[in-house]
């Protein structure tokens, strides 16, 4: 009778690593705002050659009914040196959470993740976070009323009570703006927008796929230097920067990458996604194949949304209006593409002043939050 922890090998068991994949199935089969992440994109997370790996580490757990053998929780207990290097603290990482509304299954996940985190030197755990805080992130607390843009997070209104008495509390909270795609600029801005572009002699252009490599490394450079002091920064490698822009290669429009330059130098860059979604949506079991692969390839008529998911300012060129300038211009594409009414930005920690107010200047709702928790580990 009861309930049982088991630590599993996700790295190198297929079997565990299906069972730990499809668990969220189950917690989700009557919620109509979940949207089933494709199977291939989450595997890829747990291949040893991801670069990740190359120094982070990371130990899955399954909780599990001892009568019939149904999976009713899974955790991630992370442990990434080059967080504790970067911040010079001794923090440890859960990710991956999902479970069932029993608290005793939330109680096992997390003992066994505390466990392992000590074993490792780590003295106060922080997450939700897959893998780290450059890729999905957060634990959804307001705006549960509408389904998840690509890549960000979604999970039931009882997992806060479920962590917070897990002794965790509010680390720090990130938003999603969302905004209509025709929505009118501040006269204000415009004039300020069009004083900064000449007075600062500034540029813009779309990435040039055929030097991906090239553009995706000039990425990287602003990418670090205009994250580097942002609360739970992690500098990514090239390696690890590489791998993700070529994820996203397959579904960027190429004029929805932004390179912002001053006086000829790249300053800044943004990147915004069609809302993905709204497709995966429609593979209910989260499989390309069979009808899954028609479906992504054939979306137009399925997206009508964009998300802004990343937005970079390098820190000798703020202040001057970048961040409101891309806005625009991105603005401008998307409106020119024709087929997208609702755009969405994020994630911006609830307290980046820089990005929260050109959004709350031009309109934009602050329509989601999502809290990363952090606690003592002892």
């Amino acid at each position: 009778m009861g309930i049982q922890i088991h630590a599993i090998d996700v790295l190198g068991n297929k079997k565990d690593r299906q069972r730990f994949i499809e668990f969220p199935w189950s917690v989700y089969k009557n919620d109509p705002n979940w949207v089933p992440p494709l199977k291939l994109a989450v595997s890829e997370m747990f291949k040893p050659s991801h670069p990740f790996y190359s120094r982070g580490e990371l130990q899955a757990f399954l909780v599990t009914d001892n009568q019939t053998g149904e999976t009713l929780g899974r955790i991630a207990a992370i442990y990434n040196p080059v967080h504790n290097d970067f911040h010079q603290d001794q923090i440890g990482f859960f990710g991956f959470y999902e479970a069932t509304e029993n608290p005793e299954v939330t109680e096992l996940l997390f003992q066994a993740s505390r466990k392992y985190l000590i074993e490792k030197g780590c003295t106060e755990i922080l997450g939700p976070v897959n893998l780290s805080t450059n890729y999905e992130c957060g634990m959804l607390v307001d705006g549960f009323d509408d389904p998840p843009q690509i890549m960000m997070t979604y999970n039931p209104k009882y997992y806060d009570k479920l962590i917070v008495n897990q002794n965790l509390a509010k680390a720090k909270d990130i938003l999603a703006y969302k905004m209509p795609t025709t929505v009118q600029m501040p006269e204000v801005i415009q004039k300020i927008s069009k004083r900064a572009e000449k007075s600062h002699q500034i540029t813009y252009r779309p990435i040039n796929k055929k030097k991906w490599d090239q553009e995706v490394d000039l990425l990287l450079e602003i990418y670090n230097d205009a994250w580097e002091k942002n609360w739970g920064f992690i500098p990514m490698s090239k390696e690890e920067f590489r791998h993700m822009a070529q994820e996203l290669k397959t579904v960027a429009n190429p004029r929805f990458i932004l390179i912002a330059e001053v006086a000829g130098e790249a300053a800044g860059f943004l990147v915004c996604l069609p809302d993905y979604n709204q497709v995966f949506k429609q593979i209910p079991n989260g499989s390309l194949f069979p009808s899954g692969l028609f479906k992504l390839l054939t979306p137009k008529k399925r997206i009508n949304r964009v998300r802004v998911i990343t937005l970079g300012i390098k820190k000798k060129f703020r202040m001057i209006g970048l961040e409101s300038l891309l806005y625009i211009k991105i603005q401008e594409e998307v409106l020119l593409a024709g087929t997208y009414t609702e755009s969405e930005m994020s994630w911006i920690l609830e307290d980046n002043l820089n990005m929260n107010k050109p959004l709350i200047r031009m309109g934009a709702d602050p329509y989601k939050r999502y809290r990363l928790y952090k606690g003592p580990l002892a």
